[in-house]
């Protein structure tokens, strides 16, 4: 009845965190699915696209499209503010190139299809800032419809064979596009997508995709239809990367809308400083306005850096004259620090008010009505509910746990951690806990996730705890088994009887022996049988060599023979295992401190990446990057409780 009872609890307790552990991935897994940006208008009205600071020279390549006149730039460099004039980039010897990306998938329909090859015109090359134009088309698998030229008649010729047709392949049309314009020798590149389905037929991954774009130094000005299927976080996040325009319309605005390109593309400008100011470290800072706009970038010294990735402004860096208390990390660990001080402060003051537990009433308390139970009335009990609210809260909880049968196994796990609570009352507390835990956590965060994962964690931590307490207190007793065997086998040759061999030994050994010993004691003391009261220590304390010695006592009582020699033989016995173990757990050692550092050097990496560029580990909490991380958590998972089962030996 006992193993059973024991085999139960195990289980539902297992079954308890695994349906913890599957909520959280079922909320994971529906995240994941939740759409990411919107398809909306976003075109920052002023952005940097290069800086080139080679040849002691820096030279800052920018798109402007506000108000004002967008040729009188005001930088900040490391904080040393320079004027200077800007130029056209056709007029610095820069021209454009323009590859179109069009989205001629079956599901765009024909008439979107035709009306987006008309308004191209808005883009001929020649006439405006654009001084050649390409065509890739991305229905049923990505075409190259005409190689960059100067003239749109040249371009126009291949439109007769561009109709609807097949799933789309955008990401392969993207980087084909980037192919052309790497081809297209000195100019200013830039990749127009007129898009208005999915990417569905693409060999190419997205990021395949982004790294061919920044290879060819490529701005993407995004053209999507109205109420279309696009990825639009996917899109946002493509033009936020590598810099350009996005656009959202109806095929009736296409002339409009490729007109907006054909001003952007205008719209970009260069401004050289001869004189730059000196500055030490590996990134230097650099403030731009324009007009009414300012932008601020980091670029590396002597380094041609192109791209919106490549300047972005480096992260902001705790305040230097906080030194390391200037981390939000290091802020939130001296927060939990004070909690914690907090805590053992009052756990002090409750343990010097409270009586001392070394009366009769206390060495009695197994044997009350009450104990464990509920309602009890006894006013000298250790009770740490000590208002009439909390008892009868912990009342209400002790009755429902009692009929829920949680009760009998919330004791044993108490007394197995030798937590002076009663079950009742930790129950109470845990579940307050617990509600608190989620409250502060919402109040604070305002962020329902992170209420739930703290709400998990808060249901499911007690438990460990008391798992951890009440398997060390099991390797104290284990560890001071053998010398007690030989301490009782020494007693028992000077004449001692059993009972009074563990009373003697009792007040020898160490904790918790010793108490386990004389709990025995008294209630052998009190009646019940001395076999009876040390199988329940070893159940208690959930020890199978106790039991063993337990065992070979009472079978010596029935049949008779030397005690003493007997216990010295388990006691060697003991010993032997104990140093099997050890050897085993030497041996074992790399395996486990491997595990150890695989499990932890993750969380680890991406806590110190989080303290040290949010901006940078927050792209991995959104879309794809969300779905590989519960991927990776799963993998971490199976791999380290593969390796724990390889390097756990049963002895």
């Amino acid at each position: 009845m006992t193993g059973m009872r024991r085999r139960s609890g195990r289980s539902r307790i297992g079954s308890g965190l695994a349906l913890g552990g599957a909520l959280l991935l079922t909320v994971l897994t529906v995240n994941v699915g939740i759409s990411g940006a919107a398809v909306e208008n976003s075109t920052d009205p002023l952005q940097i696209r290069a800086v080139d600071n080679r040849n002691g020279k820096l030279v800052v390549d920018y798109m402007y499209t506000g108000k004002g006149d967008a040729s009188a730039a005001q930088l900040d460099v490391n904080g040393t503010p320079a004027t200077a004039t800007a130029e056209p980039l056709a007029a610095a010897g820069l021209p454009s190139s323009v590859v179109v990306v069009l989205d001629n998938a079956l599901s765009v329909g024909n008439a979107t299809v035709q009306l987006s090859k008309e308004d191209l015109t808005a883009l001929t090359p020649g006439v405006g800032p654009i001084s050649e134009l390409g065509l890739v088309t991305t229905g049923d698998g990505a075409r190259v419809a005409a190689q960059p030229a100067t003239s749109f008649d040249a371009v126009a010729t291949s439109f007769d064979g561009i109709v609807p047709r097949g799933n789309s392949a955008l990401w392969d049309g993207m980087v084909m596009a980037a192919r052309l314009l790497e081809k297209t020798g000195e100019t200013q590149r830039n990749v127009v997508l007129m898009v208005s389905s999915v990417d569905s037929a693409s060999t190419a991954t997205y990021s395949e995709m982004i790294r061919a774009l920044r290879a060819a130094n490529a701005s993407v000005h995004v053209v999507a239809m109205t109420g279309s299927g696009a990825d639009g976080a996917a899109l946002h996040e493509l033009v936020d990367r590598l810099g350009g325009s996005f656009q959202v319309g109806t095929d009736s605005e296409f002339a409009k809308l490729y007109g907006n390109v054909a001003d952007v593309v205008e719209g970009q400008y260069r401004v050289s400083l001869d004189d730059v100011p000196a500055f030490e470290g590996e990134l230097a800072s650099l403030s731009l306005q324009v007009g009414d706009q300012t932008v601020k970038a980091s670029y590396r010294p002597n380094v041609l850096s192109i791209g919106a990735d490549a300047v972005r402004p480096a992260p902001v860096v705790a305040d230097e004259s906080l030194g390391l208390f200037g981390s939000d990390l290091v802020k939130y660990g001296i927060v939990g620090l004070v909690a914690v001080g907090a805590f053992g402060a009052f756990f002090a003051v409750a343990n010097l008010v409270t009586k001392r537990r070394d009366g009769l009433k206390y060495a009695l308390r197994h044997y009350d009505e009450g104990y464990g139970g509920v309602g009890s009335e006894d006013d000298d009990d250790q009770s740490m509910a000590a208002s009439a609210l909390l008892q009868r809260a912990v009342e209400v909880t002790g009755k429902v746990a009692e009929e829920r049968g949680f009760l009998v196994r919330v004791e044993a796990l108490l007394e197995r951690a030798d937590l002076p609570l009663r079950p009742a009352e930790a129950l109470t507390f845990y579940l307050g806990g617990a509600a608190a835990s989620v409250v502060i956590a919402f109040v604070l965060t305002g962020n329902p996730m992170l209420a739930l994962g703290v709400v998990l964690l808060a249901l499911i931590a007690p438990g460990f705890v008391v798992d951890f307490l009440a398997k060390r207190r099991k390797k104290k007793f284990t560890r001071l088994l053998p010398d007690m065997l030989q301490l009782l086998a020494g007693t028992l040759r000077a004449g001692y009887s059993i009972g009074q061999g563990f009373e003697a030994v009792s007040g020898e050994i160490d904790e918790p022996m010793g108490k386990e010993l004389r709990r025995a004691v008294t209630e052998a003391r009190l009646g019940r049988p001395l076999d009876e009261a040390l199988e329940a220590v070893a159940f208690r304390m959930d020890s199978e060599d106790f039991g063993w010695a337990v065992m070979a006592i009472r079978i010596q009582r029935e049949v008779g023979g030397n005690l003493a020699e007997l216990l010295m033989t388990v006691s060697d016995t003991m010993v032997q295992r104990e140093r099997l173990r050890r050897d085993v757990a030497s041996l074992t050692a790399e395996g486990r401190m491997s595990a150890i550092i695989l499990g932890l050097l993750p969380p680890g990496l991406g806590m110190a990446m989080f303290a040290m560029n949010r901006e940078y580990i927050s792209k991995l909490f959104s879309g794809t990057g969300l779905i590989l991380l519960v991927a990776s958590i799963f993998m971490m998972l199976i791999g380290f409780v593969w390796m724990k089962k390889t390097i756990t030996i049963e002895v």
